[in-house]
């Protein structure tokens, strides 16, 4: 049974698992929790791993099993001789509420598998610290919810262990500095309490961190612990839009990270102490959202860095989750082959200027908890070389071949800039070939940089300061402009598939609302062809005024210009460009920019970034195109 019901101004107070109240969405009606349900938690530990789990991954005998289990008892014995975490004296708490986090999770799990003293003492310690903390970092709420998760994790899983003394003092920590406030967020640094019912990742995490809590000490406080879970269930769903309905995540894939593991957390906990997730995993899109992941990436490793993506050179660990629920290796790949490399990284630690391929994050010892050692294993070469995703970010994805770094990769995507850490970047591209990246995305811009230039950092009205920001605005992209002007941040580009021929595939963006002050409609096609070339092409139509077109292309190539285009060389590889405008007269002006140099005092520098402008010019009423071919040799 399903219910079609539209997104109300206000939100609805319900004590029981809500369905989704979207706009234009339709999702299941999630079951109910009932008394019987609240009167009927397990006894601890309970969340995530109960003993049975913990007891069947001592059994377990597989590799992977073996090597998570290998670095967790080295990464373990670390932490026993770090220093007491130092917490700051203020209302923000982030990295101090993150790296107690990890050494809890790690401590206390390793403690449960190998039934160590030396890992519970440090633990209890840090779990004490973390609950003697003054305020939990209420002025920006992921802290508390970050702070949260560990508690809750802490206090369960050591709880059989700990003293009445202990368990009070962490439990009204619990209550007093995380709960109850949740209940009474004021406007903080970035977000007000709109992260109650956003669609954005503070969502899932404030509601996922003090879901675990809040489960952690239902016993002790059984009505405010039921007041915070069934607020957490009736507005992660908000959260859960975004992924509607193929899965693609317009916050770029660190943010996906972020909000998804914590998303996934409390799925996770609802079930250990319920037996029931309220159906928060069947909303449309979120499972999905694990073929995202895996497509994102392009061949070289580096993601589709779109929007305020943030480079982490950290393991996944929340696509095991995915891999175990959908009974899927393919997805999981990549992670295996993180895991594989794992046990280099304590060793490189202690080098500071070594190159550490991939790193651990404070979610890696959850990987023991999450994989699944009998899914089926399944080639990855039967996943879709084309991937195309709608709804809140509309996305285009095409590969000549999986697992072949040589392979050519593009991606485009649509959308619009009005949208949580959104860039105006609507119709931007990477394209890879031969191992390496001719078109490239910046990224995120230093927070701290753009605050210290009093920008107005959270706001994507039309005229915002957000925009005066390289890496955030138009400039930095590789998307069409008229006259230099800005995209119309009330436009929203769309995609459809292509139908596939003689080994072609391709994706048509359009883009027309988001130059509607400017032009008359604008489509972005692109095209790989089995030979590994590509071919990007921009039609527009002029209204009452003439315009200059300009298409932007970023690059760390070396560009030479020739008599029909460019060719890009890198690591030893040309790139061949010709362009073509059949619409104009003249041959299009080319302009190469040296963009290495930080433009204002709230950008970064761009080591070795170019940018190819190419321009034409189109009169009014009249019809204008550029045709790109790409081809790598």
């Amino acid at each position: 049974m399903k219910l079609f019901v539209y997104k109300p101004f206000t939100v609805l107070l319900m004590l029981f698992c809500s369905v989704a109240i979207y706009a234009k969405s339709e999702v299941p009606i999630a079951q109910k929790l009932s008394d019987n349900n609240w009167n009927s938690i397990p006894k601890h530990p309970f969340l995530f791993a109960n003993n049975a789990r913990i007891a069947a991954i001592k059994q377990q005998k597989d590799k992977v099993t073996i090597q998570l289990l290998d670095f967790l008892k080295k990464d373990a014995e670390n932490i026993l001789n770090y220093p007491t975490m130092n917490y700051p004296n203020g209302v923000n708490n982030m990295e101090t509420a993150r790296n107690v986090q990890g050494r809890i999770i790690t401590l206390a799990l390793c403690y449960r598998l190998f039934e160590d003293k030396r890992y519970f003492e440090k633990a209890k310690k840090e779990l004490l610290d973390l609950a003697g903390v003054v305020n939990m970092g209420t002025g920006h709420f992921l802290d508390v919810g970050e702070a949260a998760l560990a508690m809750g994790i802490g206090y369960d899983w050591l709880y059989n262990d700990l003293s009445v003394a202990e368990r009070d003092k962490i439990s009204t920590a619990i209550v007093e500095k995380a709960l109850k406030p949740s209940l009474d967020s004021k406007e903080g640094d970035d977000h007000t309490t709109s992260w109650v019912n956003g669609n954005f990742n503070w969502n899932p995490v404030c509601h996922g961190g003090l879901t675990v809590a809040a489960l952690a000490i239902a016993q002790w406080e059984p009505t405010l612990s039921r007041q915070v879970v069934e607020r957490a269930i009736e507005n992660i769903p908000y959260a859960g839009e975004s992924y509607a309905p193929d899965g693609s995540f317009p916050e770029a894939p660190s943010y996906w990270s972020y909000g998804t593991t914590f998303y996934v957390f409390a799925i996770d906990a609802l079930r250990s102490a319920f037996g029931t997730s309220c159906q928060l995993e069947m909303l449309p899109g979120f499972l999905k959202t694990a073929d995202y992941y895996n497509q994102v990436k392009g061949p070289t490793g580096e993601d589709f860095n779109y929007s305020d993506y943030h480079h982490e050179n950290i393991n996944e660990s929340v696509i095991l989750w995915f891999g175990r629920e959908l009974k899927r290796v393919d997805i999981v790949q990549d992670e295996l082959l993180d895991i594989s490399r794992l046990k280099e990284v304590l060793e490189l630690r202690k080098n500071a200027d070594a190159h550490i391929p991939v790193d651990a994050n404070r979610f890696t010892p959850m990987e023991l908890i999450w994989w699944n050692p009998e899914i089926k294993t399944i080639s990855r070469t039967s996943t879709p070389l084309q991937y195309t995703a709608k709804g809140g970010l509309p996305l285009g994805i095409m590969r000549s071949a999986w697992n072949d770094t040589n392979a050519s990769f593009l991606a485009i995507k649509g959308g619009t800039p009005n949208n949580s850490h959104g860039h105006m970047d609507a119709g931007s591209f990477v394209l890879e070939a031969n191992g390496v990246r001719w078109a490239l995305d910046l990224g995120t811009e230093s927070y701290d940089k753009m605050r210290a230039a009093k920008l107005d950092l959270w706001n994507y009205s039309q005229n915002s300061s957000r925009w005066t920001t390289f890496r955030c605005g138009p400039e930095a992209h590789n998307i069409l402009r008229f006259n230099n002007q800005k995209q119309d941040v009330v436009g929203y580009g769309t995609i459809i598939e292509m139908p596939a021929i003689k080994g072609m595939v391709g994706n048509q963006l359009n883009l027309t609302t988001l130059y509607k002050s400017q032009v008359e409609k604008v489509l972005r096609t692109v095209k790989l062809f089995a030979n590994k070339s590509t071919i990007i092409t921009d039609e527009w139509k002029t209204g009452e005024k003439p315009v200059e077109a300009s298409f932007q292309w970023l690059t760390k190539s070396k560009v030479t210009k020739t008599v029909n285009g460019l060719f890009l060389k890198q690591n030893g590889k040309t790139l061949k460009i010709t362009i073509e405008t059949p619409f104009s007269k003249e041959k299009p002006e080319i302009t190469i920019e040296d963009i290495s140099a930080a433009k204002c005092p709230q950008d970064s520098p761009n080591p070795g970034v170019m940018k190819i402008v190419i321009k034409t010019a189109s009169l009014a009423n009249s019809k204008g195109e550029f045709k790109i071919t790409a081809i790598p040799f």
